[in-house]
């Protein structure tokens, strides 16, 4: 297997659903470095096989490790001299002594409660994950108290360790008990699996008498689930990108340090390797970075309460097709046989939010494409969106991400 040189990607997530979309970031650092960058699945990532195959895969350039249940059973003694990066690793891993690149579970939250509040619940509800998990905590907690900041009330599931059936059997009379127009944050897509599931049994309607939103966008689990399921999407490729960029970064690190020996620094192995995996990492490398989520993709979930007609649905499309081309609200309603006024009103029944709002996701769901996968100016992308002005683009782009456009695309490409 000796070659050329590698990045692996050490999946250590039995039935890790987000593998090649991650994998995908990893390959995209790694064309740049010339470099060739592959998967060891769950079996070959345990650390009795893991050892030979390190050797067979040599040259490597370095490893990321998957530890999206909170553990892993790799320190970074294991890997010797190889750099190391560990992904959606919890803080206490390790002693927190190691680089890990982490989703940004506050901004997740956040970004739950916008989605949600476009509905205008009457009430709020959030079901953690069925094992305790760092990141759960932090997503209920926070949606929680932005609830609670917006004078709104919030009903908690209450956790337990338990089997996939018995919280299934404790989330029915829970459902059954929740007020009509309440709009259930699920703090990943399992959980909202979880919970549609019970709402059927509790006889409560999604999206009618409740609303729902999970966490990852797994099409696997919202696509089969009854009904499809909304949720938000983590920027996985981003994570994996991040993730080989932390390893190059280690390696310029390292490669400067052996330069400095060269010119009569002294230094044995057991620094270089300190260098490599403790906080004497130089400040060009974080240990800890965060990875904001990505957009929420709707489905039939946040539907809302109100009619289906027609009209509606070949609204959305209509939306889907020409939003980049300027289309406007009112330009769309005098389209359709009804006043404008009545026709908004249907619109935000029959999908949950306004349709602004449809037209904003869809504007920036290109405007997203063209900074991470093309190199067109700045400058021009609000032209190719739909945007009347750069200025008005720009003003709306750092409201829904926190950044500027070219922070943005800096963080999401080499």
């Amino acid at each position: 297997m000796a070659g050329n040189t590698r990045i692996l990607y050490l999946d250590t997530i039995k039935g890790e659903r987000n593998e090649e979309t991650t994998l995908a970031g990893i390959r995209r650092y790694a064309a740049s470095r010339g470099w060739e960058a592959e998967t060891l699945r769950y079996g070959d990532s345990r650390p009795k096989p893991l050892r030979a195959l390190l050797k067979a895969f040599s040259p490597i350039a370095g490893c990321v490790v998957e530890c999206a249940d909170g553990r892993a059973d790799l320190p970074p003694d294991f890997f010797e001299d190889i750099p190391v990066v560990y992904l959606h690793a919890p803080p206490t891993l390790y002693g927190g002594n190691i680089v890990r690149i982490c989703t940004d579970n506050v901004s997740v939250a956040r970004a739950a409660f916008r989605e949600l509040s476009l509905g205008r619940p009457e009430t709020f509800a959030v079901v953690g994950f069925r094992g305790r998990r760092e990141w759960s905590d932090i997503r209920e907690r926070t949606f929680a108290e932005l609830a609670a900041k917006a004078g709104m009330a919030c009903f908690i599931f209450p956790w337990r360790n338990e089997t996939v059936r018995g919280k299934i059997e404790r989330l029915v009379p829970w459902l059954a008990a929740l007020p009509s127009h309440t709009a259930i944050f699920a703090v990943n897509d399992l959980t909202a699996a979880e919970v549609a599931k019970a709402a059927r049994e509790a006889h409560r309607s999604i999206p009618r008498e409740l609303t729902l939103l999970g966490v990852d966008n797994d099409a696997a689990i919202c696509e089969s689930a009854q009904p499809a399921l909304s949720s938000i999407q983590i920027d996985f490729e981003r994570a994996g990108f991040v993730a080989a960029r932390m390893v190059g970064n280690i390696i310029r690190q390292v490669d400067s340090s052996r330069q400095a020996r060269r010119r009569g620094a002294t230094e044995t192995k057991e620094t270089l390797r300190a260098s490599q995996h403790s906080t004497s990492l130089s400040s060009e490398i974080k240990l800890a970075t965060s990875i904001p989520p990505l957009l929420a993709v709707r489905r039939r979930s946040t539907g809302g309460a109100g009619r289906r007609e027609k009209f509606v649905l070949e609204a959305v499309e209509m939306i889907r097709c020409e939003a980049c081309d300027g289309l406007t609200a009112s330009e769309l309603a005098k389209r359709f046989p009804c006043s404008e006024r009545l026709f908004t009103m249907r619109f935000r029944e029959a999908t949950g939010h306004s349709i602004l709002d449809e037209i904003q996701q869809v504007r920036l769901e290109k405007v997203f494409t063209l900074l991470k996968d093309t190199d067109t100016p700045i400058g021009v992308i609000a032209d190719f969106c739909g945007y009347r002005s750069a200025i008005a683009l720009r003003w709306i782009f750092r409201k829904r991400t926190g950044m500027s456009m070219q922070e943005w695309r800096n963080a999401n490409r080499h």
